[in-house]
């Protein structure tokens, strides 16, 4: 395996959260050039999914160190097969089977250290793992959409639900009074609604015919 700085994956982790997806239109023409070994397609696919798969491998460890190695990990196995994949859709099944897999063999690990095997078999739920990945596919078009928001929304969005930080720290971050963070928060989740109503919508029915 080649070792990390081989690899594009340091330059998209500096880069990816402030870009706009407005070549989504474009998305064949970068699955070939990823196929091709050319970096501005693996760069798309990791801007795509490094988020959703983030917290998709969050969601079965609980450890948010564990997963983003295990996501990284993913991107470098993708990026060593990349000529072998014939579809976007394959590439993104490769990286959610290939993330579940490490996810449940550290839950393994884990386990046998432990020697708590109950911790597996509670793992191992294929409902559970399901509808994890709907909770990631979700979080991957709020996402998404958070990059279609008005420059100062967007930024305020990723401080408040991505790096976790509190409207005291925006606005002192930002030279803003708390008024304009929560202002232009609420104009967010406005223009978002407005934006994944029926995206939302499909994601909630999906989930409840899963559990049924």
């Amino acid at each position: 395996m080649p070792c990390r700085r081989q690899s594009p994956i340091g330059k998209c982790l500096s880069k990816y959260r402030d870009v706009k997806h407005d070549y989504k239109d474009n998305i064949n023409h970068l699955f070939f050039a990823f196929r091709n070994g050319e970096e501005k397609g693996f760069d798309f696919f990791f801007r795509e999914y490094y988020a959703a798969l983030c917290y998709f491998a969050f969601r079965i460890t609980n450890d948010k160190m564990v997963a983003e190695e295990i996501a990284e990990e993913s991107f470098i196995k993708l990026w060593e097969r990349h000529a072998n994949f014939e579809s976007a859709g394959a590439l993104r099944s490769f990286l959610y089977t290939t993330t579940k897999n490490a996810c449940l063999n550290e839950k393994r690990r884990e386990a046998s250290s432990r020697k708590r095997e109950s911790i597996v078999a509670a793992t191992i739920d294929e409902d559970n793992i399901l509808q994890k990945m709907i909770e990631s596919e979700l979080y991957h078009e709020i996402f998404i959409a958070i990059n279609t928001l008005p420059p100062k929304c967007s930024q305020i969005f990723k401080m408040l639900y991505i790096e976790g930080k509190d409207y005291l720290q925006i606005a002192r971050e930002l030279n803003l009074s708390i008024n304009t963070v929560r202002n232009q928060k609420a104009r967010g989740i406005l223009l978002l609604r407005q934006r994944l109503s029926m995206t939302i919508t499909a994601t909630l029915l999906l989930h409840y015919l899963s559990r049924l």
